[in-house]
């Protein structure tokens, strides 16, 4: 059942949500996929409803997927903790939407764009993106005292994680 896809600037339509599928299943070449993945979305979506610096609470976006027969389900394309993922209903048809929007991701041409953000368990900077067509992805170690990992952290969390 083939769906159209687009993004809805709120996640009042999402009632409820749980992972239905990764976009990234083999981590062997995770240093590559993530980057690229997240240039797709961005290529496809533009701009997600938030966005932070904390690796844990990257972005989200709110999809609405619509299927030939215009039935509609809602689903929220994030990076959590858990990783780059699609969520929404745990029902079929969801299930069936989320899949058709990964591979609609998967297929989709990248686009050129930077990122910084941080993973406070490691501590770790995170850089990466897509320039001329190429992702990059590079972690280093956040070597602070404990009042720059304060101020960092409390900088991350002020606003409840988004920008």
């Amino acid at each position: 059942m083939p769906y159209t896809f687009q993004s809805v600037k709120s996640m009042k339509k999402l009632t409820d949500s749980s992972k239905l599928y990764n976009f990234i299943e083999d981590f062997s070449n995770y240093g590559n996929q993530f980057p690229l993945i997240c240039g797709k979305i961005k290529a496809l979506f533009g701009q997600p409803i938030y966005e932070t610096e904390n690796m844990e609470n990257l972005f989200s976006y709110c999809i609405l997927a619509t299927s030939e027969e215009a039935e509609e389900v809602y689903l929220d394309i994030y990076c959590a903790g858990s990783g780059l993922a699609v969520g929404g209903m745990s029902d079929e048809k969801s299930r069936n939407a989320a899949k058709a929007l990964v591979d609609y991701v998967r297929q989709a041409e990248a686009i050129d764009y930077a990122y910084k953000a941080y993973y406070l368990d490691g501590p770790t900077a995170l850089e990466f993106g897509i320039r001329d067509g190429a992702p990059y992805y590079n972690e280093t170690e956040l070597r602070l005292s404990e009042k720059e990992f304060r101020e960092l952290f409390f900088n991350m969390y002020k606003n409840g994680d988004a920008k």
